[in-house]
């Protein structure tokens, strides 16, 4: 693809509010691809393990989210014009209580306080279109 090519997309990316300045130029539609693939998969298998009280497929989803930058809550109330986020460390000492082993729940309590390039710049958050077609979707700020 072009520059000029490559520029027009980013410069759509951004006027939609879907990704920050830098993700538009830096990521490709096989990344952008693959991030939205692993969070929609970490905040699956993390509604699995809450109903299954499993701790291990719940530390494996914590540690999913806690390198996909912030997730927003799908169905919860925004307030104050910021949505309820995952707390991927209340995710781990979750786990830990389930059962999973409390040195890898301690790992992904402290990658989950480290701020992420991501983490500035916005959130992924559930969207549906009036056709009822959902997709996990990066806006940032």
């Amino acid at each position: 693809m072009t520059f000029i090519g490559k520029s027009l997309i980013a410069l759509t990316l951004i006027g939609a509010g879907f990704v920050s300045a830098a993700q538009a130029a830096d990521a490709t539609a096989a990344e952008s691809a693959d991030a939205r693939t692993k969070v929609a998969t970490a905040v699956a298998l993390a509604n699995i393990a809450t109903a299954d009280k499993d701790g291990e497929a719940l530390l494996v989803a914590a540690r999913m989210l806690a390198t996909s930058g912030p997730v927003a809550k799908a169905g919860e109330a925004v307030s104050d014009g910021k949505p309820t986020l995952y707390d991927v460390a209340a995710m781990a000492a979750s786990a830990k209580e389930l059962g999973a082993d409390a040195a890898k729940a301690d790992e992904v309590a402290k990658m989950a306080a480290a701020p992420t390039a991501q983490a500035r710049d916005g959130y992924w958050y559930y969207s549906c279109d009036s056709y009822n077609n959902c997709q996990w979707i990066y806006a940032g700020y």
